[in-house]
């Protein structure tokens, strides 16, 4: 963790900050919808599907550390990005997770024949990666609980993705490099909402072997369980 990151997350849990992020429930966005599903992956499955199957293990995870959690655009209806973000705060969330996964720029992608069926895939990247926007009001919140999160993936045994700052012409600045954190200002979910928000790209469905692991329960459950974790430790779920 970079030293800006060590005094946010310091200061924020010394000054109990981080434990006043959620007095109510934790909204989790399903990333994407049904005419736009996101990425495919590397066996023509939608980011979509993987998005709302992750969002439920994790709602389902938090729900069992008693945490309310209010479920947003799982059915895939929810077109309007900016509609999100006031959704999840009508409900009363104070604490807001997008829940996404990955691709790369089409260069570094291949086709073959899944099923009959041109797919792309690519090799070139794998792991998770997580997002924060300055435009949001609550960023140092947000960064602690991205940096806790990334901590916790890694702990579990993952590795976070360099490739969204080595991407040429679009690459994001590092906010902790050590846990996976990027700085993307202009995220629609992030910096219009008004609570401590944070996106999650789970992983890289386009790269093959990433692709299934990232679809069995196993790796849902060890993603959600350093959620949990990475929630807990920045204290937006403490005490509960």
């Amino acid at each position: 963790m970079n030293r800006m990151c060590e005094s946010v997350l310091a200061v924020c849990l010394a000054l109990a900050g981080c434990a006043a992020v959620a007095a109510g429930p934790v909204a989790v966005d399903v990333g994407h919808f049904l005419e736009k599903p996101g990425a495919t992956s590397a066996y023509g499955v939608t980011e979509f599907e993987y998005n709302q199957n992750l969002a439920a293990v994790i709602a389902t995870r938090l729900e069992a550390d008693g945490v309310p959690v209010r479920l947003i655009g799982y059915k895939g209806e929810m077109a309007d990005l900016y509609a999100r973000a006031p959704q999840a705060e009508a409900a009363g969330g104070q604490f807001f997770l997008s829940v996404h996964h990955d691709s790369v720029k089409a260069e570094y992608q291949q086709t073959w024949l899944v099923d009959g069926k041109e797919q792309r895939y690519s090799e070139y990247a794998r792991g998770f990666s997580l997002f924060v926007s300055r435009k949001n009001p609550r960023l140092a919140e947000s960064l602690a609980c991205a940096s806790s999160i990334g901590a916790a993936l890694r702990a579990a045994g993952l590795k976070p993705t360099p490739h969204h700052a080595e991407a040429a012409g679009i690459g994001r600045p590092w906010a902790d490099e050590t846990n996976g954190v990027y700085y993307y200002d202009n995220l629609v979910v992030l910096k219009t909402s008004t609570v401590p928000a944070v996106l999650l790209e789970a992983g890289v469905i386009v790269h093959p072997a990433e692709a299934i692991e990232l679809a069995t329960p196993e790796r849902r459950a060890l993603t959600a369980n350093a959620v949990s974790k990475g929630l807990r430790t920045c204290g937006v779920t403490a005490g509960r």
